[in-house]
């Protein structure tokens, strides 16, 4: 009986195991080099947005009578979807800095839409002092963008070190 189970074995159930390993293999390779891919359209993205946050920040506090630069921000979809999953996977476990980054996308839009587009407005008033003060002292427009600056910041060196790791998250 013993001879007779062995060519199944060698022709049947040993290829297809080492085919089966093969395959999960190459499967999940593919899967670390989308997700480091992803990690690194991540990172640049967030660059761009931090390039305008730092700028709208600087205007703000020196309270140039100058409109927030918003070209980077093209709605949620300015994050795509997996990059928003690598920054959701890579701050899985990890305490937030400035806002949550799971809410990367609502915490953007909060500053590129609503804050920017008020002092856009603020600037273009009659009573462009009263307006700017308003928006800086009550609706502290400068504390939550550096909580934005913050979290983007958090996400951006957390998507550097996911790219370079061998398993990535």
């Amino acid at each position: 009986m013993c001879q007779e189970v062995q060519p199944i074995i060698d022709k049947f159930i040993f290829p297809v195991t080492v085919a089966a390993i093969t395959y999960w293999l190459f499967k999940k390779n593919d899967e670390n080099i989308k997700r480091q891919q992803y990690s690194t359209l991540g990172v640049a993205i967030i660059e761009s947005l931090l390039e305008e946050i730092n700028t709208g920040i600087d205007i703000m506090k020196n309270r140039y009578a100058s409109s927030l630069p918003v070209k980077s921000w093209n709605g949620g979809s300015s994050i795509s979807d997996d990059v928003l999953l690598r920054i959701i996977a890579v701050t899985k476990n990890v305490k937030s800095v400035g806002f949550p980054p799971k809410e990367i996308r609502i915490h953007c839009k909060n500053y590129f839409d609503h804050m920017a587009t008020s002092w856009n407005n603020a600037i273009l008033s009659n009573n462009l002092a009263a307006a700017v003060q308003v928006l800086l002292i009550q609706s502290n427009y400068i504390e939550a963008a550096e909580g934005v600056r913050a979290m983007l910041i958090q996400c951006k060196e957390l998507l550097e070190y996911n790219e370079k790791r061998w398993f990535p998250k």
